[in-house]
């Protein structure tokens, strides 16, 4: 007889774990990237995506991105301390410590 050796089996719990994780969501794909010119000269660049809730922001063409939300589709967009409301062809967007900025598309 060998030693450590039992008939109880013993389940593979990492595989059992994966199996009830919940399924990822990929993010909504983007249907609209504009570049706004703010006064002053500052540059902001805005995809749109497809569920009409959220969008990408990014200042200068090298910053980091920052996804902002709505609570409805043609609202105000918020998150990371930034609110920007869309009006026509135009974006006002504001920050903490800055002014306000409004932006055309350029």
């Amino acid at each position: 007889m060998l030693a450590g050796c039992s008939g109880t089996d013993t389940a593979d719990t990492s595989s059992n774990n994966q199996a009830e994780a919940p399924p990822v969501a990929m993010p909504p794909p983007i249907v609209a990237s504009h570049t706004y010119r703010c006064v002053g000269g500052d540059v902001i660049y805005v995809d749109f995506l497809k569920d009409e809730l959220s969008i990408n922001v990014r200042q200068g063409s090298s910053g980091p991105s920052a996804r902002l939300t709505a609570p409805a589709p043609d609202s105000t967009y918020a998150g990371n301390g930034m609110t920007l409301t869309v009006s026509g062809k135009d974006i006002d967007v504001r920050e903490p410590g800055k002014p306000s900025r409004k932006c055309a598309r350029a």
